[in-house]
């Protein structure tokens, strides 16, 4: 099979272009803007295999075995969800707009290290942390670490069971959709890291029963939200600290309301 048989071949099977793109730029000796060039020449093996992954819907960045994201090159496998535009825009359109020079930050549900990597990225001087109940995800984790020099450590931690430290900043997408919700098409991603109980609320009451005694005096914490749950998520929260924090609802670029912004009160 030639490459341009390969590039056809995808497109027929309506495989989505930057899907194209991904698999031959990371699995075939010449990329997609060498289609030019070497269209005609064979693959010097089989990629069949890939062709059938894709069609059977297996994710393109799986394949690959890694994202570039924000000059980041975050490594994937199917231990790690992969990083969702709204998680992207979590942190470089209001996170980062925060100053967060200088704090101690945990990413908690870190999963790829995503956040706590494009964080670390962008404020050199902050002290980052990620953790994951998943060791697989955080050996990802800090392979991507690793690769880009970023000095961000790790924990072992079923949410905040195994941490000790106070943070003044605390970071989380955890899993939030519903364990019985049926129109959720992910069947390759961790399960660990998108289903919880208690109708998508386990999560955030396993983070929220604890979450103060792991803030600094003028700590504040930031949650990503499934639109839905939004309102019943801030209740959650109140529910346990009515009075002490400012707890407000960010959206996104659709208007959906997405993120929990908990910022303590000043006295």
């Amino acid at each position: 099979m030639t490459y341009e048989q390969f590039f056809l071949s995808a497109k027929e099977a309506e495989i989505p272009l930057a899907d194209i793109k991904v698999v031959m730029d990371a699995c075939l000796p010449y990329g997609f803007d060498a289609l030019g060039i070497h269209g005609k020449e064979e693959i010097p093996f089989n990629p069949s295999y890939l062709l059938q992954k894709l069609k059977d819907g297996y994710p393109a960045n799986y394949l690959s075995g890694y994202i570039d994201i924000q000059k980041l090159h975050l490594f994937l496998n199917e231990s790690t969800l992969i990083p969702r535009n709204e998680t992207i825009q979590f942190v470089v359109e209001y996170l980062l707009k925060k100053n967060f020079s200088g704090k101690k930050i945990l990413d908690l549900c870190t999963g790829s290290g995503v956040i706590a990597l494009l964080l670390k990225k962008r404020v050199n001087d902050a002290f980052i942390f990620g953790s994951d109940i998943s060791q697989e995800a955080l050996s990802m984790a800090e392979k991507s670490a690793f690769y880009n020099n970023l000095d961000v450590s790790f924990i072992k931690s079923d949410f905040l069971d195994s941490i000790s430290d106070k943070f003044d900043i605390i970071i989380s997408n955890p899993p939030y959709i519903p364990e019985d919700k049926e129109d959720v098409n992910a069947p390759f991603e961790p399960e660990v890291a998108l289903y919880t109980k208690e109708g998508g609320l386990y999560s955030y009451r396993r983070i929220f029963e604890k979450i103060k005694d792991h803030l600094t005096p003028d700590g504040s914490c930031y949650f990503e939200l499934e639109s839905t749950m939004a309102e019943k998520v801030k209740n959650l929260f109140l529910s346990f600290y009515p009075d002490e924090f400012s707890v407000s609802i960010w959206q996104d670029d659709y208007q959906r309301d997405r993120y929990l912004v908990c910022e303590r009160k000043i006295s």
